[in-house]
């Protein structure tokens, strides 16, 4: 599961569950279950979050998983962030067109400026989506996840 395109969906349900579950005890074999995924999927996706400042987790019998900042502090921009590969853009122009065909020698050109405006647009609305708005507009809070 978690492919580079589900990456960013669980790990956003990894932030928001720790939200969700902040006054009790939050385990990697939790958010798996949460997540229907196995633990060392949710894992790797952890350690993104954790190079990224968002989370942090402890180690033993005790072991736990939190939040770094407030969820109001963290934005869905962090979290794409985070779990891009290579600072990758969201699309890629294909390289190697025929440059002597009147097509194949203008698209990369052409779309470079769309796709650059399509990234911007996507990474401004990103900024203004917090982790704490999510959980407060569509979880419930109180009771066992």
């Amino acid at each position: 599961m978690a492919n580079r395109s589900q990456q960013f969906s669980v790990a956003v349900h990894i932030l928001c569950f720790l939200e969700f579950n902040k006054n009790d005890r939050t385990t990697s074999e939790l958010l798996a279950m949460s997540v229907n995924a196995n633990s060392a999927v949710i894992r790797r996706i952890m350690q993104k979050l954790t190079k990224a400042g968002l989370i942090t987790s402890t180690l033993g019998t005790n072991a736990a998983i939190t939040l770094v900042k407030q969820a109001n502090q963290i934005t869905l921009l962090d979290v794409y962030r985070a779990t891009l590969e290579n600072n990758q853009d969201l699309f890629i122009i294909h390289q190697d067109t025929n440059p002597t065909c009147p097509v194949g020698s203008k698209i990369p050109h052409l779309l470079d400026g769309v796709y650059s405006k399509v990234q911007a647009t996507m990474e401004n609305e990103l900024s203004s989506i917090t982790i704490d708005q999510l959980v407060k507009s569509g979880i419930v809070q109180g009771g066992n996840p």
